[in-house]
């Protein structure tokens, strides 16, 4: 891959990074879980990327013979872009919406009630199920896609163990700040620092959204009227 190629690998992780895991590895801290729950549920999600990478790679490759009219039409990339800003705007209003809502009352961190006994193997099946959200996300078909370019066995590896590491950096810094004793107060620092901020950080992801949204909308649209090269076509193209 050139330099330009992994800037755009790497960019893609950061900007579709999985806030989700974060949440989900806090939760469970909240509800007494310890570093092996954490790990029992990262290590079901891990299974799951692993066999669908192991599974995507020669996928791609079939599916690139086959889609090549299509990924050599701009026309037909722009009608994916379109489509991909459609859907981006309406994230967009979904988030304007729910940080319209009044925030719900949350208790202090030390009263939340003693929970019944947490079992490891459920927490692996939750990982599997989580692994859904990550193998329903176009951004993860791309970045494997992507590393297949490389060639080297050992980089075409540590290409994807970097990038589904950005990827999931918050549900990481959850399970690294538990494995050093940190997590209650990192769950505590995140609790006073996001609660009164819910409404403005969900506005500003929602303009986030929006702005994404217009700017793959325009591009797809600038695609079918003229002579453009899309932006995911590019993206496709880059080595």
């Amino acid at each position: 891959m050139t330099f330009a190629g992994i800037l755009a690998f790497f960019g893609l992780a950061v900007v579709a990074v999985d806030v989700l895991g974060g949440v989900i590895a806090i939760s469970v801290m909240l509800r007494g879980g310890t570093v092996r729950h954490l790990l029992a549920f990262a290590g079901g999600y891990t299974a799951v990327i692993i066999a669908a990478t192991l599974i995507l790679r020669p996928l791609l490759s079939l599916l690139h013979r086959w889609l090549r009219p299509v990924l050599d039409s701009n026309n037909a990339i722009g009608v994916v872009e379109i489509v991909v800003g459609l859907a981006l705007l309406a994230v967009s209003l979904h988030q304007f919406r729910a940080a319209s809502r009044p925030p719900t009352p949350h208790g202090r961190l030390e009263q939340r009630a003693t929970p019944k006994r947490l079992a490891i193997a459920p927490l692996a099946l939750a990982g599997v199920g989580f692994a859904g959200t990550a193998l329903a996300d176009p951004g993860f078909t791309i970045a494997v896609g992507m590393a297949s370019q490389e060639q080297h066995l050992l980089r075409h590896v540590a290409l994807l163990v970097a990038w589904n590491l950005l990827y999931q950096a918050p549900l990481v810094a959850v399970i690294a700040a538990a494995m050093f004793g940190k997590h209650e107060q990192l769950v505590t620092r995140v609790m006073e620092v996001v609660g009164p901020r819910r409404r403005a950080l969900q506005t500003a992801l929602a303009m986030l959204l929006a702005l994404c949204g217009i700017a793959v909308l325009g591009d797809g649209v600038y695609a079918l009227i003229g002579e453009h090269v899309p932006w995911l076509r590019q993206l496709l193209l880059l080595r």
